[in-house]
């Protein structure tokens, strides 16, 4: 059996790195593209309210392993408070409250990794890299 420690624990054996605790949803299709298509809609207009107010971290669909094949499911990363907020903000997504998907949450330690934003200030636009 593999030996389990607490979030505290992974927080002291992470010092000196970003140690933000965030929540990964996995959003997993449950009946094909038809209750998907349905809300769809209401699910990325949800979703931009959780960026508006700085809830959602990131979203996107998740493919399978053929790039250009997609089974309708999804990975969410919420910046919740705790595991019961990241439940009620998973439950009330619009996919999830229908029954198009079913969802887990696992809280994750963010410690490592870069992003990297180019500001293009004479035509105001910005990239990810």
């Amino acid at each position: 059996m593999r030996e389990k420690k607490t979030i505290t624990d992974a927080l002291k054996a992470s010092e000196g790195r970003l140690r933000k605790l965030l929540y990964v949803v996995t959003s997993t299709a449950n009946g094909g593209f038809g209750p998907i298509k349905e809300n769809i809609q209401a699910h990325l207009e949800y979703l931009g309210t959780l960026e508006s107010s700085g809830t959602l971290f990131m979203a996107g669909p998740l493919f399978d392993e053929e790039p250009d094949s997609w089974s309708g499911d999804g990975l969410l990363i919420y910046n919740a408070s705790s595991l019961e907020e990241a439940t009620r903000i998973a439950e009330a997504d619009p996919l999830h409250r229908s029954g198009a998907r079913s969802y887990s949450i696992r809280p994750w330690l963010l410690n490592d990794g870069c992003m990297n934003l180019t500001f293009h200030f004479s035509d105001q636009k910005i990239a990810v890299e």
